[in-house]
This record gives C-alpha cells, structure tokens and sequence, in this order.
C-alpha cells in the first residue's frame, strides 16, 4: 500500500496530478478557512486546567464583577520626593481618564492628590513615588484594550516633569507588551527561519533550484497547517497562544526541511545509478519513505501524549503540531517527490549529479569522512561510548543551579515600560502591588455586600489577612484604600462599591503580597493564603466553599502545579510512545532501548548546558518553566529522526553485507545528511534567539544545542537488532 503510493507520485502521469492535486486542495482550504491570527489568546487563565482555582475565580469573575477591568498603573517616581509639578501632572491624567475626552472603556480611576498623600494608598511612605490607578475592560489582547493603553503612554510621555520618571505598567501595561511581543513573532520569525534556511540550503546543495524547493513546499504547508488549525480552535474552543504559532513555525521548516533532505539526498545518489528519473525516485521512496513516516509518526506521538497534559497551553500545541507535522510528512511522501521528479538532474543544478559506473560507487563510500569515522567508532566503540558519556556527564552538572522563573516582567526586553513601571513602584511600594492577589467570596441569597453587618466582617477578614506573613496590605468594601487609609464611611460610596458586584451576591479583597508576585516565594505563599482564607472566613461567619483566591500570582501558582505534574506524567509516555515506534521501524528490542536512553541522557545534558550559559554566566533569574518541557518533547520527537533514518539505512545495508560493513557503508552515505539535517534544524530552532522574549530564547537555544549534540553521537553494535536476525 505504501510502496504503490510512493511508485504513483514519481511515475510519468502521478507527479503532474499529485502536484495540481496539492495546489488545488491547498489553494481552496487556505482562502476558504480562518486565519490562525483570530483564534489567538494571550490571557494566562485560558491555558489553565478548567478545575484550577484560579481558572474558577477568573470565571467568578467574569460572572459577577463584568465591569471589572484590567488594572493599569501610572507610576510616577521624584527621588528627591514629589513636587506640585508631579501632583499636578496625575490629576490631569486622572480628569483626562475619567473625562468626555479620555478612553471610553475606563471604569474605573483612582488618584492622589497633595492634600491626602499616604493617607490614600497612592503614595509611598517615603514620599518618593505615586501611582494613578485605572481599570480598562474589555479582552487585554483586542485592539480597543491595546489602543488605550497605548493612548495612556502617549498621554504621560507628554508631561514635562524634569527629574521625574513616568512609566505606565500593571498588569494591562504587562500585557499589552507581551501581546506587541507575540505581534512580532509570526512575521519576524518566519523572514529569518526562511533566511537562514535559505542560506544554509544554497551553502549544502550549491544549487538555487534545490534550495528553493524544501522553502516552497514548507510555506504552503505553513500557510495550510494554520488554515487548518485556526478552523479546529475556533470550532472547539481551544486557545492557542502566540507562542504555539511561533513554534509550529520553526517545527515546521526545521523537519520539513530535513525530510527534503533525506528524500532529496537519496534521489541524488539513486540518479547515479539509474539513468531514468522516474526510476530513481521510486527506487529513492522505496528506500527512504519509511524512515520519512516513521519520522513523522514519532512527533505526532509525542503530540498525542500532550492530549494528556492538565495545562491547556501544552493540550493546544499538541493538535497543532501535530497537525502541521502530518501535512509535511504527507508532502515529504508525495509533493516533494513529484516535484523533485519533474525537474529530474536539473533540481541539483549546476552540480547535476551524472550517472557512474557500479564500481565507482562501491568504493566511493570507503574514502569518504564519515566512512572513516565509522571506522574508527566501529574499531573502538567503548573508547567512543567513555568519551561521549563523560563529556555529558559534565554536562550535567548544570542542572545544580536550576531553578525555573515564573516573571513574566523577566522575560521581557529590560527597556519595556511595564518592566520600568514596576521597577519605579518597587522603589516605594511592596512589590506585590504591581498585581494584587484577589480574594473572592460568594455571599448567601438573602446576604448584600454593602450592609453593616457584610461590611464589618469583610473589615475583620482584610486585617485577618494583612496579619498573614506574606501579605503587606490589603483592600476591600471596608477599606477601599488599604488598611492604613480612611474607611469606607469617609469615602464616596462608589469606593466601596467597586470591591461588590452590582446584584450584592459577591465581593472581592485585593491582597498585596510583600514580594514580586510572580516570584518563588509569592508562588509557594498562595496555597497558605488560600487555606488561610478560607479558615478567616468560615470563622467570620462566611458559607464554608465560599472562597476563592484568583489573580496573576493564583495563575502562577496553578500554573506551576500543573506543569510539574505534566513533566511527570507525559514525558515519559513520550519517550514509551517513541520507543515502541522505534521498536516497530527497525524489529528489534535493543536498539530502541539505547537510543532512548541517549536521547534522555542528551536531554538532561543539553538542559544542564542552558543553565550553566543562562543562569551562570548570563545572570538571568531562572530557566523558563515551559522550556525543560518543550525541550524534552523536541529533542525526543526531533532527534530520533536522525537516529531512523540511520539505523533504517543500516538494516537495508545488513542485506547485503556483513553489520559492521553495512553500518560503515550507511553511515557514510547518511552521515553528510544528518550532518545537513541537524545543522538546519538547529538554525531553525536558533531562530527564536532572535525574538525579545526571554523564554523563547531560552528554548531555541536549548533545543538547537540539544539537537546538534544529538547529530553527532552514534555507536551501534551487533546487538542492536536482537530478538530479529540482521542479514548477513
């Protein structure tokens, strides 16, 4: 069935009609489907499992506060301390904000003025630093959000306060520069994947037709697979970040372009053997066809075993790529060769590979490089294994100080402004107060969260909670302003009423944590405040279950538990589901076992090696929490491409010739292919060291190292193919 499928697409007739089949197809599915752009999310609670806390009090939320907005922070910062300039400057921009002429989708605006100063939680103790606090509502990714942010910055960057700084920040100001961020990934990332590809594919093959074609065939797949799969998120509702997009990006030209390879590689040698075209590309898929599947076959078992995650960000990039590695191995199988059939020895011009004699190629092989590097690993193959495991094994201790950064503001590019602004409020206020954590409670039927009675116990529950040791301050109906500031009675009631929904069933506290709130120890505080929490809150006379502790530290923290339990329990379904494809390609039980054992010794090296360039010597906070996890899904579903496509090579080797010689033969012939294919695929992956994310460049760094670390480590033996015989 496979072998009649390949024969049709390089026969006479089957090139033309495999070749108008994909275009047509392809044409009407691309223009006819969504774009990936409009199934897009950037909102962190999205990608959480649906029965974390934090996706239920983001869902509580959404139910009874709608008109709640996103907080953005104005920050101002005089270190000499603030001036009437200052204070003049954050009441213009609250009477813009709050103003006919100001954003429509503000609700909410809270300032300080020269008369109340500390006494409004606005201003730091010292003097030093105030903020303008103000709520946009509305998705923190769509335009009108990102437009109002926008328009705040504009409107602070045009005060002229010397010796005052200005930064615009909070948790809107974060986002916002995340989404500008992810804005850049899909065209950044595409024009210099495509250069490098390029680049590299004209430097291996000297030939601008060759070159061209893996580019061509990836594009449409690229443009095919996002149709495709923007058409699944929408339909059911799965969220796909501009993170996923970006790495589907890279999977897709890094394994595209080496299925191009090992196919077009063989056809090179087949037309050295057979004068016909048509012939030698039957004779290259009927050769290489299935290592090209079962390449493709591992990564979407990789993708499966991501169906298995709890965090939905690693649930949506499992279909994605899997969806997108599936048209390429289709393309690698039937596009690719027709087009490679039709232009025939001009593909390879102006290197035009010519037809030699049977002698010249048997013994061409014996002179080559890889000929003679598998000589020599063949004739010391436990000094070969000593040298490789000690050179890992040093490796590996990277991983002593590995620590994984859940700081969002530490991925970013120093220079954004949500980074200055929480650095200016950092100067004077908690760190925490860059996002509160909020705490939210559902009230009884008869209950109302603005009575005298409601009221005093939420007054007793926000000092419970700022007596907790993490918390600096906290605010509610009772004390719209803090502990420290004036009580609701004083204040204009709509104070009081932002911390109540509109029906009187809800209410919220917002606790301000005295450290970064994305930082390990605001992390490793949530699951203490929320039993705390709920302890206070049951003792005060609230309904027990009536608590739910939500915000970006919440997230975080979920987050974090979440992804700890997928790495235990996927990746190793990965690395089984791997080694069974392995076992079922080549027949036999050894070979699969050493191969994943070098594939995970790989990873752990290859990890280590990031935390040793990135924590050690480029100083930065931690390794990405997604990073080890996406790098062990590459390395594993990436890599084992080589390690197929060579021992497949030596199993056709082994019918004709002894295992020694057949492995000395195939790696000869495969080795400048791997050699070709790693490179490539390691560039492609270096792409994301391009982008202003910190953890993007984390993993492209990570799995490019990983992936060349993998190319070039090979030992194979003559047990490799037990129970099965190998044919002498």
């Amino acid at each position: 069935m496979f072998a009649r499928l390949t024969d049709f697409v390089s026969s006479p007739r089957g090139k033309w009609i495999t070749l108008v089949a994909w275009l047509v197809v392809a044409g009407l599915l691309i223009t006819q489907l969504p774009r990936l752009e409009e199934a897009m999310e950037n909102e962190q609670a999205h990608f959480l499992p649906r029965d974390a806390e934090a996706t239920r009090a983001y869902e509580f939320a959404r139910e009874h506060f709608p008109s709640t907005g996103t907080p953005v922070l104005i920050v101002f910062r005089e270190p000499g301390g603030l001036g009437p300039a200052a204070y003049a400057a954050v009441a213009e921009m609250a009477s813009w904000l709050s103003g006919p002429d100001g954003p429509e989708n503000v609700t909410q605006v809270l300032s300080p003025d020269a008369v109340t100063g500390t006494q409004s939680g606005l201003v730091s103790a010292d003097g030093t630093t105030m903020y303008a606090f103000a709520e946009v509502v509305g998705e923190p990714a769509e335009p009108p959000f990102l437009e109002t942010v926008e328009a705040i910055r504009d409107r602070s960057a045009s005060f002229d306060l010397p010796g005052v700084e200005v930064a615009v920040g909070g948790p809107g100001g974060l986002i916002v520069d995340l989404v500008g961020v992810f804005s850049q990934i899909d065209t950044l990332l595409l024009l210099v994947t495509a250069l490098l590809v390029l680049a590299l594919l004209v430097i291996i093959y000297r030939s601008p037709i060759m070159a061209a074609i893996p580019l061509l065939g990836v594009g449409l797949v690229l443009q095919l697979a996002g149709a495709i799969a923007a058409w699944y998120a929408l339909r059911l509702d799965v969220p796909v970040s501009g993170q996923t997009t970006g790495i589907m990006t890279v999977v897709l030209f890094g394994t595209g372009t080496d299925y191009v390879l090992f196919v077009s590689a063989r056809f090179r040698e087949e037309l050295t053997r057979h004068d016909d075209r048509h012939e030698a590309m039957r004779r290259t898929m009927r050769g290489v066809g299935g290592a090209v599947a079962s390449a493709g076959v591992t990564i979407l078992v990789a993708c499966s075993a991501l169906g298995f995650a709890t965090l939905r960000s690693y649930q949506a990039l499992g279909p994605v790529i899997a969806l997108a590695v599936a048209l390429m191995m289709l393309a690698a199988l039937t596009l690719i060769p027709a087009v490679l059939t039709i232009f025939g020895r001009l593909a390879f011009w102006p290197m035009k590979p010519r037809l030699q004699p049977s002698t010249t190629a048997q013994v061409d092989w014996r002179r080559s490089v890889y000929g003679r590097v598998g000589a020599v690993v063949l004739r010391r193959p436990g000094l070969t294994l000593a040298a490789t495991v000690i050179g890992l094994g040093l490796l590996l201790t990277g991983l002593i100080p590995y620590r994984a950064n859940y700081d969002q503001l530490e991925s970013l590019p120093g220079n954004s402004e949500s980074v200055r602004s929480f650095q200016l409020l950092r100067s004077g206020f908690p760190a925490g107060e860059l996002s509160p954590t909020r705490l939210y409670v559902s009230l009884p039927p008869a209950a109302n969260g603005l009575d005298p009675i409601t009221i005093e116990r939420f007054d007793m529950l926000t000092l419970e909670m700022v007596s907790h040791p993490a918390v600096a301050d906290a605010s509610g109906p009772s004390r719209p302003l803090g502990v420290d500031g004036p009580a609701a009675s004083l204040l204009p009631e709509s104070m009081a009423q932002r911390f109540v929904s509109a029906d009187g069933r809800a209410a919220r506290i917002d606790v301000v944590l005295k450290d970064n709130p994305f930082s390990r120890g605001s992390l490793d505080a949530v699951p203490q405040l929320r039993t705390f929490a709920r302890t206070k809150a049951e003792e005060l006379g609230f309904p027990a279950g009536s608590v739910l502790v939500g915000g970006d530290s919440a997230e975080a923290y979920d987050t974090r538990t979440a992804g700890d339990r997928d790495s235990f329990v996927v990746l190793p379904l990965i690395l089984l589901g791997i080694g069974v494809v392995l076992a079922l390609l080549l027949r036999s039980l050894i070979a699969p076992l050493y191969l994943m054992a070098t594939i995970a010794f790989t990873y752990f090296a290859t990890l280590g090696f990031a935390v040793v360039v990135f924590v050690v010597i480029l100083g930065h906070a931690g390794v990405g929490p997604a990073v080890p996890f996406y790098l062990f899904v590459f390395l594993n579903a990436l890599s084992v491409d080589y390690n197929i496509y060579l021992m497949s090579r030596i199993r056709e080797e082994a019918r004709g010739a002894t295992l020694t010689e057949a492995t000395r033969h195939a790696l000869a012939r495969t080795g400048p292919v791997i050699t070709s294919a790693g490179i490539i695929l390691a560039g492609t992956f270096s792409a994301l060291m391009t982008l202003p994310l910190q953890d993007l460049l984390q993993l492209g760094f990570a799995v490019a190292a990983g992936v060349l670390i993998d190319t070039f480590i090979s030992l194979v033996g003559r047990w490799n193919w037990w129970p099965s015989r190998a044919p002498s």
